[in-house]
């Protein structure tokens, strides 16, 4: 009789319900890039912790946005789930098998069982592989376990999943390299004045350097294209003071050396119609950097930009530029990034003035037989000789009586 009570009692009582709480892995870093052809590149990491029993699971379905270009960007997307809680991800411990995005979906669901075991943390592991497409330069992509209905469970009426959703990790460019524009340390710090006609006047230093990548991303680095400067004027009448814009690259000493120490890439005139354009006070002067070396990962490489003024003038004065978008590669701004600070790196301000007078050469006091008299000794020496000149006129015009009594 007591055993028919107690099997009354159990049916009467629902089991104890278990909970699977989902988190995002503090193994998750900041937002990078990640070149072409990497592989089994992890995206995100999640943590899975069981509480009041342990927890069946079916399924479990990785969402991510961008999905159109996710099919161009992802050839591979693999899943791994701690069953063992070690930390480590065996390749016994992947879910299902590999997947690819098909362009249209933004999750994929990979449908193999795991238990997560009660009081335990366990990690789940997304990796991907990046084709070699070039049109995935540029793209980037955030990995989520986006509800609590993407973790398909064995027994829903009894066991649930908690967790603040989406639960999602930081984003993932498709890069070649990253970059950073920077001024120089030989960058002039105060304005100046030159003069007409003055040549090879440093105008402005400045550094391109090539970043290393955040983990866990891979970059490559920079094969310089082309390199834009701008020269700002007053108006565009002062634009015909300038004559001449020149690149260099540095010899490492940020000292502008340009018949000794530089060497030059390229110089840029106004007969170069398609490399130097006039909008308004503004010139703008593309110059070919496709002779430079590649900076590599984590290097630098320093240039100079020198100006040539028009020995006639106008007076007027200018500020060289050069813009982070004004720096281009071989594989353009969305395989090669260059972060946002600075925008640009500018000159201080050059003044064109008209060469400054000779001084004129005093003659010697005395030489070629000149008296030494000063200015003013002369004019009263020559009011005398006027006086007796007057004097003797006089006394020749009257009678002889007269000047005999005179004399």
């Amino acid at each position: 009789m007591r055993l028919l009570i107690v099997l009354a009692f159990l049916i009467s009582c629902p089991l104890a319900a278990a909970s699977l709480s989902v988190n995002l892995s503090g193994t998750n870093g900041p937002s990078y890039a990640t070149q072409l052809g990497s592989t089994n590149m992890q995206v995100a990491r999640f943590v899975a912790q069981a509480s009041g029993g342990d927890v069946l699971c079916n399924a479990l379905t990785v969402h991510f946005d961008n999905a159109a270009n996710a099919a161009i960007v992802f050839s591979g997307v693999r899943v791994f789930f701690d069953a063992d809680h070690n930390g480590i991800f065996d390749a016994t411990e992947e879910l299902a098998t590999s997947q690819a995005p098909n362009g249209t979906d933004n999750f994929l669901t990979f449908t193999e069982a795991f238990t997560a075991l009660q009081g335990q943390f366990h990690e789940v592991q997304v990796l991907v592989t990046v084709t070699a497409n070039a049109a995935a330069y540029g793209e980037a992509f955030r990995f989520r376990i986006d509800a609590a209905a993407s973790i398909d469970l064995d027994d829903p009426l009894t066991d649930s999943v908690t967790g603040t959703f989406p639960v999602q990790a930081n984003t993932v460019t498709i890069r070649h390299s990253e970059n950073r524009l920077q001024p120089g340390t030989g960058n002039p710090t105060s304005p100046r004045t030159v003069s007409f006609g003055a040549t090879n006047v440093a105008a402005l230093h400045f550094i391109v350097e090539s970043l290393n990548p955040t983990p866990p991303g891979q970059l490559s680095g920079i094969q310089l294209a082309t390199i834009s400067a701008s020269v700002t004027l007053p108006s565009s009448l002062d634009t015909a003071a300038v004559t001449r814009l020149a690149l260099w690259q540095d010899d490492g000493d940020s000292a502008f050396e340009p018949g000794s120490g530089e060497v030059l890439i390229q110089a840029r005139t106004p007969s170069d119609v398609a490399a130097w354009s006039v909008a308004g006070s503004v010139i703008t002067v593309t110059f070919d950097a496709g002779t430079v070396p590649a900076i590599p990962t984590g290097q630098v490489r320093a240039f100079w930009i020198s100006i040539n003024f028009n020995s006639s003038g106008p007076q007027t004065s200018c500020e060289v530029t050069v813009s982070r978008t004004g720096v281009l590669s071989a594989l353009g701004a969305a395989a090669d990034f260059f972060i946002a600070t600075p925008p640009l790196v500018s000159s201080n301000v050059i003044s064109l003035r008209p060469k400054p007078p000779k001084p004129k050469s005093k003659e010697a006091q005395g030489e070629g037989g000149c008296s030494t008299i000063g200015a003013p000794g002369r004019f009263w020496a020559i009011c005398v000789l006027v006086g007796c000149f007057g004097l003797i006129v006089r006394n020749r015009r009257r009678p002889d009586s007269t000047r005999k009594m005179v004399r």
